[in-house]
């Protein structure tokens, strides 16, 4: 019998709290230990029991992962902040029924005895993590502040983030689940010499990221070094485009785009929807921007909305050669939910920004073909988004931009986490990557997964790196799914095992 402050509950609270901390924070060391509660938690327990288990970690977690939400549906939406609560209790609840229904599955597949139980255990839960990741990512791909995975803990380890690059997400998730089931078993049983078994898998994988990390140095990409600058204008995205203001941001945007054009690069990245009204070849701000950079041969890369009817438009970035031309066109293809996106008819129209609606026709989808080599467009959410970033490398994108406004929660946890999130997008393709999010962080990120600038400022500022633009494939790109086939594949050897 566990002692009252060793309880199930507790313990399941404990692994809310220390979920949050790997997850939210990117703590590596925190993610090595964050499920060991929980999982002790299981141990000669009741199945009814373990999903409670789970879903009181869920919902611990969510406390803290979600607390944003009530300040910024606010903020986004204009309503009362109880609108807010109730959309942060949803999101709890849902969350908190994820952790309980899957650590209640893992337990269905566990052997209680057998020479190689704890092997079998050990993997086999693993993979049932990485298969619920899976399914509930295509599920959530429109409401990505759902996807927060075990994995995520690790992104902030430059070798323990470089198997992704063969396998993706899925096999850092695999190891996180691993090494904490391995702490929580030899610590319940209290062979504490075996503890060493955890850190001994742990600094194999580390050492294995560390060769995959040299091997695809000594590989290299390319000579061909392309000047790319970054305007961050940082103009919160709830200021107002009016009689009062418009004049200031219209002269900070071309003062940014003087001050880049200064410093001569091939490319100039603007963030998402920069110019906050639908794009027009004769725009008088965009005949500005481009009459200023004429002279310098720069070639935009421009984020504002393409008008498709009344009140509806589609959030893109332009590629406007030196000369004026439009070389391309991007529309963003993995919509909120609820928010750009309607579900059932139900959505929440950007009532800080006039109350438009984003189209589900986003028919551009191809990378931009810069005069520079082909550029993969994220734009938002979509850096969180695998697919993204693999189907431009796949079409053929040479290096990847990251266009995003992190405005809405700006003083969260939220602006680190999805800079970090596009580093794993530059290891899963093996492409240079480069970020401009107003109001949170914007940098550089080679295809080793080297982070050679990040910045982030409450005033604009412009910042020129150079990229390498290259054409190598990963087995990640090529074969997304091959890890998932694998845990299916370990998940039914496990049950058959079971019944057997």
């Amino acid at each position: 019998m566990m002692n009252i402050k060793f309880s199930p509950t507790l313990l399941a609270t404990i692994s809310g709290l220390l979920l949050f901390v790997a997850i939210g924070e990117n703590n590596f060391v925190a993610g090595c230990i964050c499920l060991v509660p929980l999982f002790i938690s299981t141990f000669d327990v009741k199945q009814k029991k373990i999903f409670i288990n789970g879903f009181i970690t869920g919902l611990i977690f969510s406390c803290f992962a979600y607390m944003w939400i009530i300040k910024g549906a606010e903020r986004f939406t204009g309503y009362s902040f109880l609108y807010g609560i109730a959309v942060f209790l949803i999101c709890a609840v849902i969350a908190g029924l994820y952790w309980g229904c899957l650590i209640w599955c893992t337990a269905l597949i566990k052997l209680k005895k057998g020479k190689f139980a704890l092997l079998f255990n050990c993997i086999g839960i693993a993979a049932i993590f990485c298969l619920y990741e899976f399914v509930w990512s295509q599920i959530m791909s429109g409401m990505p502040w759902f996807n927060f995975f075990p994995g995520n803990s690790f992104l902030g380890n430059l070798f323990a983030v470089q198997p992704a690059s063969i396998f993706g997400m899925s096999v850092i998730s695999f190891i996180v689940v691993v090494v904490n089931y391995l702490f929580a078993y030899f610590f319940y049983g209290k062979q504490w010499k075996k503890l060493s078994i955890p850190v001994a898998v742990l600094l194999l994988y580390l050492l294995s990221g560390y060769i995959i990390f040299e091997s695809f140095n000594n590989k290299g990409t390319t000579d061909k070094t392309v000047r790319i600058a970054v305007l961050s204008e940082n103009i919160l995205p709830d200021i107002k485009w009016d009689d009062n203001n418009g004049n200031m941001l219209v002269q900070r945007l071309l003062d940014l785009n003087k001050a880049a054009v200064a410093q001569e690069p091939d490319i100039i990245l603007w963030s998402e929807s920069a110019i906050p009204w639908t794009f027009r070849k004769d725009d008088d701000l965009v005949s500005e921007i481009l009459k200023e950079s004429h002279s310098s041969g720069a070639t935009h890369i421009l984020g504002m909305n393409s008008e498709v009817e009344n009140n509806v438009v589609n959030n893109s970035a332009y590629c406007l050669l030196p000369n004026g031309e439009i070389a391309g066109r991007y529309d963003k293809q993995q919509l909120l939910s609820f928010i750009e996106k309607p579900i059932s008819g139900m959505n929440i129209p950007f009532f800080s920004s006039k109350g438009f609606f984003v189209s589900e026709n986003a028919s551009h989808a191809a990378p931009l073909a810069t005069p520079y080599g082909k550029a993969g467009i994220m734009i938002c959410n979509e850096s969180l988004i695998e697919n993204s970033a693999r189907d431009a490398a796949k079409k053929g994108a040479e290096f990847l931009c990251n266009m995003s406004n992190d405005g809405w929660f700006n003083d969260t946890y939220i602006v680190k986490f999805h800079f970090l999130n596009t580093r794993l997008r530059a290891v899963e393709t093996r492409k240079d990557v480069v970020v401009n999010s107003n109001n949170g962080y914007s940098g550089v990120i080679n295809a080793n997964g080297e982070i050679i600038q990040q910045q982030r400022d409450t005033d604009p500022f412009v910042q020129v790196n150079g990229i390498h633009p290259n054409n190598f494939r990963t087995w990640f790109v090529q074969f997304p799914n091959l890890f998932i086939y694998l845990c299916l594949a370990i998940t039914v050897f496990v049950i058959i095992r079971k019944r057997l």
